[in-house]
């Protein structure tokens, strides 16, 4: 049960997400920040686990070391760096009773923060720091592969659990909110893309597209015309990672040269056709960091000059370059966009290009084994903070980067970022990092995501936040 959706249904944290959009306490029912911001004091409500047991401070600062075990798989364990220690203890450098997490009683936890973190209280909704019923995950480590052993703390307690095929939910009569819980129960049915579509169609389903599966795009324009697609701005952004180890885009100028060969409005306009935006940065505009582009869209002139002094400068010509391929995760949407692409660099420069479709989950493999020389992918926000997109490519080795790129004025600047506390000096610094990745460009960026999705329109209060999640904690069935 890893994606954070689903777990959002039956795990509540310190903090939630309201239906505004705004993180405001849940399991924690007061909370303390010392003068110096780093320090969290954090007293616990009265709240229980859908088998009856207490939930305690202890439950979350289980989670939270055991995310941080260096034996502990945990893809989103870096997250948990904020706090004091916790990345020498995932490393092994030092032990967990060392990281910044204290439990002087049940109801109170002390979190101990590296520096001023101003997104505290915002990123402490992410699945990550939920709670995990201490006792139950100590006598049993399997308690949370099916519906029997499962224990949660949120609006809704798994019933039923069919892998692969279905999931049904059902009101959580233990949960400390539960006034607020009106649907009876949710169900949630694994299908295909297509077939989820047709299930709306016929009116079998409620809600179809994001944040669970994508809309097929054959259906897109239709949808449009009937006025039933609805888009929401996600904090994410779709790119194309380049390894720049190898050749030729051990050359600058050949990655710019590709990345200012891409129009970007025409795949927005023609392929994904989602009112995604043109993305000429990393960082999408909503977040503030600059309101000018960091480069030209679609400037094929501009792109083919830089193409042809980096064969120059390389000792080289077009015919004898390497095979380049572009890698992407097997999906329809993905085709289409690596097949735009392909066809934009083949206009500009002749370049041949060959597109790698591989399963997920050997692309996420090849991807931080590094094994690839173009790849499409993706970020979405874990917090409405430019950093959480800036330190993805921190360091070459720090397991997102994975295009062997590092630039220690890059470094030193995200660096500086996290010791400071003046908001419009941080924003200028973070401004300045972004300005040196994009005049390195180890990432060409594509496009700023918007969810596509349908939706029943007796559905009300389904609530999807900027980070790409969804909650129903709210929801209801209005007939009226």
């Amino acid at each position: 049960m890893s994606d954070g959706n689903i777990a959002r249904m039956f795990l509540d944290g310190l903090t939630r997400t309201d239906k505004e959009g705004k993180s405001q306490l849940a399991v924690a029912k007061k909370v303390d920040i010392s003068s110096d911001q780093k320090t969290y004091t954090f007293t616990l409500r009265d709240s229980k686990w859908s088998n009856g047991d207490p939930v305690t401070s202890h439950d979350f600062a289980y989670a939270w070391k055991k995310s941080l075990t260096p034996s502990f798989l945990s893809p989103n364990a870096n997250l948990l760096y904020i706090i004091k220690n916790a990345k020498e203890a995932k490393e092994g450098h030092l032990p967990l009773s060392l990281v910044g997490i204290e439990t002087p009683d049940e109801k109170t936890l002390i979190v101990t923060l590296s520096n001023p973190t101003p997104y505290f209280l915002d990123i402490i909704t992410h699945p990550i720091f939920f709670p995990i019923n201490n006792k139950v995950a100590r006598n049993n480590s399997h308690w949370a592969e099916n519906e029997t052993t499962f224990v949660g703390n949120g609006p809704f307690i798994l019933s039923d659990w069919k892998h692969h095929n279905m999931i049904l939910a059902v009101k959580n009569p233990e949960y400390w909110d539960s006034k607020s819980v009106v649907l009876s129960h949710v169900k949630m049915i694994m299908v295909s893309d297509d077939t989820g579509f047709k299930m709306f169609d016929t009116k079998d389903i409620n809600w179809d597209g994001s944040p669970f599966s994508t809309i097929p795009v054959d259906a897109i324009e239709s949808l449009k015309a009937s006025h039933q697609l609805r888009t929401v701005p996600v904090l994410a952004t779709e790119w194309i990672r380049v390894n720049t180890d190898v050749a030729p885009f051990h050359s600058k100028k050949m990655r710019h040269a590709l990345a200012f060969a891409i129009n970007r409005q025409a795949i927005v306009d023609h392929v994904t056709q989602g009112n995604q935006i043109p993305a000429t940065g990393i960082v999408p505009t909503s977040m503030g960091l600059t309101d000018s582009p960091y480069f030209e869209d679609g400037n094929v002139e501009a792109a083919a000059l830089l193409f042809n002094e980096a064969l120059q400068e390389m000792g080289t010509t077009i015919q004898k370059l390497p095979e380049i391929t572009l890698m992407y995760a097997s999906q329809e949407r993905n085709y289409l966009i690596a097949q735009a692409i392909q066809n934009q660099w083949r206009e500009a420069f002749g370049l041949q290009v060959r597109l790698e479709p591989v399963e997920p989950k050997v692309f996420f493999d090849r991807v931080s084994k590094k094994n690839y020389t173009l790849s499409i992918g993706n970020w979405f926000a874990d917090v409405n903070d430019p950093i959480n997109f800036l330190e993805v490519f921190k360091r070459k080795d720090g397991g997102t980067n994975n295009t062997n790129w590092e630039n220690p004025s890059y470094v030193e600047l995200l660096e500086t970022a996290s010791h400071c506390s003046d908001k419009k000096e941080r924003q200028a610094v973070l401004h300045r990092s972004e300005e040196i990745l994009m005049s390195e460009m180890p990432v060409i960026p594509i496009f700023h995501f918007t969810m596509l999705y349908v939706q029943d329109n007796h559905l009300k209060d389904v609530v999807l936040t900027t980070m790409g999640s969804i909650d129903f904690k709210w929801a209801h069935i209005d007939n009226d």
